[in-house]
């Protein structure tokens, strides 16, 4: 009971600790530019600080971290993917996927989980896709706070602009505005704008 207690306070930290939602909408959306490698390598950096990792490919630019059990609050459990018989019901195992993506002219960071759960009574666990609403929310808190540490690494290849993105061309001018009608009605001309006023012509001596 006390370890649980020790755990859900912990958890209840990590959570107000966590990045803000307009953080994490701005990591999602931030482009980089710069070689890819040197890109890349700082993406793998930043991964490793928060997770092992079970595989990195150079040449996809890509990498998964190692599957790990998390009950269904979110706490970490020491069970492994092959033995589940100390599972609670409802585990999640969760594996990140990490991928630097072209866009553009620029790169973009891709987080995606994989994920099965454990469900009590059945011989294998389940694979669980991100868009089933069952999804516990700390599992979307994690894919946030990945993305987030991964673009403070980031930030000095960061293409400036609003969320990362380079603002687009300026629009256009607007069509020029109609000629005043105060010459009244009919008349083709426009009506004169205001003259300067010349001098009264002198008398000579």
């Amino acid at each position: 009971m006390r370890k649980l207690l020790v755990g859900l306070i912990a958890l209840v930290v990590l959570v107000a600790c966590g990045p803000s939602g307009k953080e994490v909408a701005k990591a999602k959306q931030a482009r980089y530019q710069g070689d890819k490698l040197t890109l890349f390598a700082a993406v793998k950096a930043a991964t490793e600080s928060k997770y092992k990792l079970q595989k990195s490919d150079e040449t996809a630019l890509g990498m998964q971290t190692v599957g790990r059990w998390y009950s269904p609050d979110g706490l970490a459990v020491s069970a492994s993917t092959d033995d589940v018989r100390d599972l609670v019901d409802q585990s999640v195992n969760l594996a990140l996927v990490v991928e630097l993506l072209p866009a553009d002219d620029n790169w973009v960071v891709g987080v995606r989980p994989i994920m099965m759960r454990f469900n009590k009574g059945q011989p294998k666990p389940e694979p669980l896709d991100v868009k089933n609403p069952s999804v516990p929310g700390w599992v979307h808190g994690k894919i946030d706070q990945l993305q987030f540490a991964i673009y403070e690494r980031m930030k000095q290849y960061e293409v400036k602009g609003v969320g990362g993105i380079a603002p687009g061309p300026t629009p256009p001018p607007g069509p020029a505005p109609m000629p005043d009608e105060g010459a009244g009605a009919g008349s083709a001309e426009p009506s004169d704008p205001a003259a300067p006023t010349m001098p009264a012509p002198t008398t000579p001596p």
